[in-house]
């Protein structure tokens, strides 16, 4: 897989109701391909993006960053969320999925529904408690509406 991250960008909003300037983006998407750059443009009917989205290995500045994620499990055993936090997802996720979480083990089979990213620990945990509350489970459950419909549907 690789990993992108915007360095460069050209963004246009049209507040008049016409279309944006398509000649300006094709220009800033030009100029970012010269300097070696990969080139995303996304035109819409109110907007206008080009941006550099070069790869991250090429990024030194990104790639170091530490990892820290909230995950939220759907166990559709007691149908029922687990919110979690972690450092390495694939292997926290390896291990629910193993019955090695006291916690979940006997809520298997669960599936990874939703995760954040964060490059703060302090943010990644204060995000898991949030989802954790009454007010973060209510946001939890408006955001995933559909998710957690598709899943009812096909998978229950």
């Amino acid at each position: 897989m690789i990993e992108y991250a915007c360095r460069r960008f050209y963004f246009a909003i049209s507040d008049s109701g016409s279309h944006p300037d398509i000649s300006t983006a094709s220009n800033a998407a030009s100029h970012f391909a010269r300097r070696g750059g990969r080139v995303f443009v996304i035109i819409d009917n109110d907007a206008v993006i080009a941006f550099d989205a070069t790869p991250k290995n090429n990024m030194n500045e990104t790639s170091d960053a530490p990892h820290f994620y909230t995950y939220i499990l759907y166990s559709q055993k007691d149908k029922g969320f687990y919110i979690g936090f972690t450092t390495n997802i694939k292997q926290r996720i390896l291990l629910h999925s193993k019955g090695q979480v006291p916690s979940t083990k006997d809520r298997r089979p669960l599936k990874l529904i939703h995760y954040e990213y964060f490059i703060n620990e302090d943010d990644a945990k204060a995000r898991e408690e949030f989802l954790k509350s009454g007010y973060g489970r209510a946001q939890l459950s408006q955001i995933l509406k559909r998710t957690l419909v598709f899943r009812n549907k096909l998978l229950i």
